[in-house]
């Protein structure tokens, strides 16, 4: 009789713990503020909705990409928002399902340019710049274009208290192209420039949760860096930095939100919450990104912070993703 009432209650645990597996959905999040505004917002969204809980995996888009590879049946993570790069490296190896509109209701309110680029596979969240976040008590006159500043870090005028981004990091090709794009489309010119800005820059960083912290410790004067992330650490009470994007504009980029094959259902339930437009207003004003429902009315305090489409350059990625992993290995020769 023991023995029944062992092996009965051995399997309700089982049952219970399957149960529990199938109700958590796991996605992935940057880290920092970013994962603060999915657990805020997206999760809040989601849990109200379902009932069900979040497992949130933070990292780099380069990182859940080859978690996914390794397991396409039984992915270990269920929703991906990533760098573009990642998210197309995905789309083509067939590991992201095809977006069924009946099931993301707030898709109706997406532009287009968000989402048809990705062959109905995946769908922008949000519109980034990559600009500079600088100390103002030390460079309280930052220059107004990037080829002054560049000149500038290499003549050492801001001695070596620079970060930027590595070649190795999830857009650090974007970065690549983007420095070659300032001196006329030339990516030599571009890395000679990298090259000669090298001796001045304290570290060429992986983790803008990283950098960050070494900027709020007052160890480096002037990033490259995120304009949401960087306006998010000034409003919390950080008046002394300051955040601009040098003429003729910054790096623009996007992060799509994408259901691996093989996820739960519910995974179209959390890429609805991400993309409603209250919600969406909401992460805006945790990451002060632009955001791309277009029913989303910015309030004045949020207007001057987001980023500005017609200031943004995007990289044109079908016509230059096959040149990423040639621009990372000539970072990993000539940069190391």
């Amino acid at each position: 009789m023991l023995r029944r009432v062992a092996v009965g209650l051995a399997v309700l645990c089982t049952a219970a713990t399957t149960a529990f597996a199938q109700e958590t959905l796991v996605v992935s999040a940057y880290g920092g503020i970013w994962k603060e505004s999915v657990e805020k917002n997206f999760a809040t969204c989601y849990t109200a909705r379902t009932g069900n809980k979040l497992a949130i995996q933070t990292g780099e888009s380069a990182d859940w990409l080859n978690r996914i590879r390794a397991n396409p049946k039984s992915p270990p993570i269920h929703v991906v928002t990533m760098a573009q790069a990642d998210t197309m490296r995905a789309i083509s190896a067939d590991l992201i399902e095809t977006i069924d509109p009946a099931k993301i209701p707030s898709l109706k309110d997406i532009p287009e340019r968000f989402h048809k680029p990705w062959g109905g596979k995946a769908i922008d969240i949000h519109v980034g710049a990559f600009g500079i976040m600088y100390n103002k008590e030390k460079i309280p006159n930052p220059p107004a274009d990037w080829k002054t500043l560049i000149e500038d870090i290499i003549a050492g005028k801001y001695g070596k208290r620079v970060s930027w981004p590595s070649g190795t990091y999830s857009w650090g090709p974007d970065m690549i192209w983007f420095m070659g794009q300032i001196y006329g489309g030339d990516i030599d010119q571009g890395f000679a420039k990298l090259k000669a800005m090298a001796p001045y820059v304290q570290r060429f960083w992986t983790s803008p949760v990283e950098v960050l912290d070494s900027f709020a410790a007052k160890q480096v004067d002037l990033v490259m860096y995120w304009d949401g992330r960087a306006y998010g650490f000034i409003d919390k009470g950080n008046s002394w930095a300051g955040y601009y994007n040098p003429k003729p504009g910054a790096l623009g980029v996007t992060v799509a939100v994408a259901k691996v094959k093989n996820s739960p259902e519910a995974a179209w339930t959390y890429m609805d919450c991400a993309l409603n437009a209250e919600v969406q207003l909401n992460h805006a004003k945790t990451l002060r990104y632009a955001v791309t429902n277009s029913k989303v009315v910015y309030p004045d305090d949020l207007k001057g912070k987001v980023a500005n489409l017609d200031e943004l350059l995007l990289l044109p990625y079908p016509q230059e993703i096959d040149k990423f992993p040639g621009w990372v290995e000539r970072w990993n020769k000539e940069m190391r």
